[in-house]
């Protein structure tokens, strides 16, 4: 995949982003996957109030970040899109929290030094976004970077192969399908649209690369590409939304202490 073609899903995540960020907290089932999300997180990793410093990438309003502040020292969010950013750190002063302890910045991150004032993180993670990465090896190797020697990189997303739809359902009710991400990351998708392995309508497919989902052999591809090692895959959600089973699993890889 060129460049060109990366950036211009990067630009059109961006543009699509900015639109719905002040509706996209309110979006049906979009707090509850959040809540959810960060609940499997946290069996993941063993999150300290005291100690842990979090970055969350591709963090969106902040849901799945809010969740997990009453368990981290501090959360760095981080996003392409201006509109989340603002609503994420919006919500952050409307409850009196410290830039010290909770804050997210607009960044187009590369894995260099100097961003993020070389800030290194003890536990990274990313939820229901990576299907919108169009180079998930490239994202997974800049992460990578930004963890301490021993910290852990924590992916939540869709599984490939367990998108089941009941049209029968779909027409009773006469409504599609709001598939909400555990970052708000909303999308609309009508009965009979796609294949029962696409998960998402061909009207986003422009901002979704992986519209089936991603699955264990392409995740542990990925973090052992990043050299992340000790890699673990389960399923974590299981949900059924206006006729639709998905499920979404958990990825864990450790970034090796040399």
């Amino acid at each position: 995949m060129s460049s060109s073609a990366v950036d211009s899903f990067a630009e059109a995540n961006k543009t699509h982003f900015d639109k719905v960020a002040h509706e996209y907290d309110e979006m049906p089932h979009a707090t509850e996957r959040g809540r959810r999300s960060a609940e499997a997180l946290r069996n993941a990793y063993p999150f300290d109030e005291q100690t842990t410093s979090v970055m969350e990438y591709a963090c969106g309003t902040g849901l799945v970040s809010r969740e997990l502040a009453p368990y981290s020292k501090r959360i760095v969010g981080v996003d392409i899109s201006q509109g989340m950013v603002d609503q994420f750190n919006k919500r952050v002063a409307n409850q009196g929290i410290s830039p010290d302890e909770m804050q997210a910045f607009c960044v187009e991150l590369k894995g260099q030094a100097g961003e993020l004032n070389d800030e290194k993180f003890d536990v990274i993670v990313c939820t229901s976004a990576y299907h919108h990465f169009e180079s998930i090896q490239n994202v997974t190797n800049m992460l990578a970077y930004f963890l301490k020697p021993g910290g852990y990189l924590l992916v939540v997303d869709l599984l490939k192969g367990y998108s089941h739809h009941q049209h029968d359902h779909h027409k009773e009710h006469g409504h599609g399908h709001n598939h909400d991400h555990g970052t708000g990351h909303g999308h609309k998708e009508g009965a009979g649209e796609e294949s029962d392995n696409t998960i998402f309508p061909k009207s986003v497919h422009h901002v979704v690369p992986h519209v089936g989902g991603l699955d264990e052999e392409d995740m542990r591809k990925t973090f052992e590409g990043a050299g992340l090692g000790s890699f673990t895959f389960k399923v974590v959600i299981d949900a059924m939304k206006d006729g639709k089973e998905v499920k979404l699993f958990l990825a864990k890889g450790v970034k090796p202490i040399v």
